[in-house]
């Protein structure tokens, strides 16, 4: 029993003075700087941090934090890797095509090549036949020349090429079908009758209906059963971006609040936005919702775009009025400066928490309801396939 009590003490007193030494060791020692410069990290590498304390005479002074951008790319590198980069973004525009003497199918006029720091933009001499997305709105052969720009920063470059166009069968489809609707539309609503379009560029056209399949009133109800489970368990497209959208208002309120106290310890807009998306990404991921569309306005930054577009775009891409109106402020400060702006983001801050706590109410009161729907369809299924049997026979 006193040999079990000793060993407890001598534990107990060794990890008192691991403790100890852990708690010395811990903390980070400062290390004097010999040099008087911050070396960047690479392009593509991100900014860094440092926390610097600095003495003037006798006078100490702690928490200077320093954010270095990385370095740009100098016009040499760019022009390097605008070379590098054509055979590339070709192969990118021409996406199922195989060459570019023989396009059959649409083009796809990328934005972006990953491993290159270019933002791509398109001319081209036939805009009535090549939309703007690379989509062929044409159904004949035809020959085009494409100029391709790319720019980073203050340098500019271009490509031009030339492309000849056979669209394929599903093209010619589709640009004749939107056509017809085309000329179909373009008729008065005032008429008593819609007037078929006999002929598109001179070729004639002939109408046939489209019968619908008629099923077995079984084979109808089950669909309707499957359908019906289907709702109750499967999230649609719409769902899926209303749950996005109510990701990035329920992450809004606290982006707000980041930036409002950044911009009160002096710090311009844009180095904001970097260092918001930045401790965002640490902590939520960079597959969060609103860190994800950060993510964007940092790659348009980088990619040279104004900053005031940037931001506008931004509340363009969520669309939602709270967005809009914040992001709108921070353009009109870019453009015409605002002295209230630090006033103008705390009443968005407290407006914002507010729109939260009441999101959250309204939330909870919906989730009662959520599966209402579903389970009133499948009701009705499950009455209909007990009636008609019954109603038969009589």
């Amino acid at each position: 029993m006193k040999q079990e009590k000793k060993k407890t003490i001598v534990l107990s007193v060794a990890l008192f003075c691991l403790g100890i030494v852990l708690f010395l060791t811990s903390g980070r020692n400062p290390t004097e700087l010999t040099a008087t410069e911050i070396e960047r990290n690479e392009p593509g590498k991100g900014s860094k941090s440092m926390e610097l304390s600095a003495t003037i005479e006798d006078i100490h002074i702690n928490g200077i934090d320093v954010r270095v951008a990385e370095r740009e790319y100098t016009i040499e590198e760019c022009e390097s890797l605008f070379d590098e980069c054509k055979d590339k973004i070709i192969k990118a525009v021409l996406s199922t095509n195989a060459d570019l003497s023989k396009v059959t199918d649409d083009l796809d006029f990328v934005k972006e090549i990953k491993g290159y720091p270019f933002y791509f933009e398109y001319e081209t001499d036939s805009p009535d036949k090549i939309g703007s997305e690379g989509t062929i709105t044409y159904d004949k052969p035809f020959q085009a020349i494409v100029r391709i720009t790319g720019t980073y920063g203050d340098y500019s470059n271009f490509y031009t090429i030339r492309i000849s166009v056979i669209p394929s069968q599903a093209v010619r489809e589709r640009v004749y079908k939107r056509r017809l609707l085309q000329r179909i539309g373009e008729q008065g609503q005032a008429d008593n009758a819609v007037l078929l379009p006999g002929e598109i560029d001179g070729e004639a056209v002939k109408y046939t209906t489209e019968g619908v399949k008629r099923e077995p009133a079984f084979l109808l109800l089950g669909t309707v059963a499957a359908v019906a489970v289907f709702l109750g368990t499967a999230r649609d497209e719409k769902v899926k971006k209303k749950e996005y959208k109510k990701a990035v208002l329920r992450e809004y309120p606290t982006v707000l609040r980041k930036i409002s106290l950044y911009l009160s310890s002096g710090m311009n807009l844009r180095n904001i936005w970097q260092a918001v998306y930045e401790e965002g990404v640490k902590k939520k991921g960079k597959d969060h919702p609103f860190y994800k569309e950060m993510g964007v306005s940092v790659n348009e930054l980088s990619s040279g775009i104004s900053e005031g577009l940037v931001y506008t775009r931004f509340g363009e891409r969520i669309n939602e009025p709270e967005l809009i109106r914040f992001t709108a402020l921070l353009s009109q400060n870019l453009k015409k400066g605002s002295s209230r702006l630090k006033e103008l983001l705390n009443e968005e801050v407290s407006k914002a928490f507010m729109d939260k706590k009441q999101r959250a109410i309204k939330e909870g009161e919906e989730a009662g309801t959520k599966m209402l729907l579903p389970m009133m369809l499948l009701l009705i299924d499950v009455m209909i396939i007990i009636i008609i049997p019954a109603f038969r026979g009589i």
